[in-house]
């Protein structure tokens, strides 16, 4: 379990970025991979540890001696983090649930398949991605059969190029990546009444496990809001269109805009 017992600087937290791939022969400006890796240099000296919940690729998979082409200079600065000596902790979410360990062994990024309780100075947080958190079903066989080995096995078998165009042509077609909210005002509203992995946390997780925090990512949607009186809730946001992260300072949790 990760536990840091003295909180010296701040803690940072972001998710969904979806960073694209960047094919040859496709004139794709990495505007976004810009902005992170501004975001990241400002934060650094006052960075305690940095956690990635999720979703920060828009597509990971790895082979043995292949990775997807893009996001080289963002790997970089993960990797200038860990020479300074602070931690990154990455939450895989359902867009880079196929890593394995080179971001382990290039970037020192810690990987984590799951959720976990973490203990910051004498805080508890239960912090992820957020897609496993109360699932529909038919989430939870398609999650079950895109971790499973045998597909990877036969994906790992096709051309890479192949895979990796197919994936691409998807996500650069797909609209209404975000289907919750539009704009930071927008999500109190829905947060309180629709938004499964708030009322898991409240419902069926706070009354018998306590975390001061909860955080996670996935719906896109920037918000913090109070579950009672000594636990708060908090979704990061993302950067595709919110550009959100939140930062913990020993005592308070905030969200902010980049």
């Amino acid at each position: 379990m990760i536990h840091i017992p003295k909180i010296e600087k701040k803690i940072f937290f972001i998710s969904d970025v979806h960073l694209p791939l960047r094919p040859s022969g496709i004139n794709r400006p990495p505007k976004r991979e810009d902005k992170i890796i501004a975001w990241l240099e400002a934060i650094k000296p006052q960075a305690q540890a940095l956690f990635l919940l999720g979703d920060i690729f828009d597509f990971w998979f790895e082979y043995k001696y292949l990775v997807p082409k893009g996001a080289i200079r963002f790997q970089a600065t993960l990797g200038a983090f860990y020479k300074a000596g602070i931690p990154v902790y990455f939450f895989l979410g359902n867009h880079d649930g196929w890593s394995i360990d080179y971001l382990t062994q290039e970037c020192g990024v810690q990987l984590f398949r799951k959720p976990a309780s973490i203990t910051l100075s004498d805080k508890r947080f239960l912090v992820g991605h957020g897609d496993t958190i109360n699932p529909t079903t038919r989430y939870k066989l398609l999650h079950r059969l895109y971790h499973s080995d045998w597909l990877q096995f036969f994906v790992r078998m096709l051309p890479a190029d192949w895979i990796y165009g197919t994936i691409d042509w998807y996500f650069t077609k797909k609209k209404g990546r975000l289907p919750c909210c539009k704009h930071m005002n927008d999500a109190p509203s829905f947060f309180e009444k629709k938004d499964p992995i708030f009322q898991y946390c409240k419902d069926r997780i706070e009354p018998f496990n306590h975390h001061e925090f909860y955080i996670f990512g996935h719906t896109h949607c920037p918000y913090i809001k109070a579950l009672n009186d000594s636990s708060s809730y908090c979704n990061l946001g993302d950067w595709v269109s919110h550009d959100t992260y939140a930062c913990f300072d020993g005592v308070a949790l905030s969200l902010h805009k980049f």
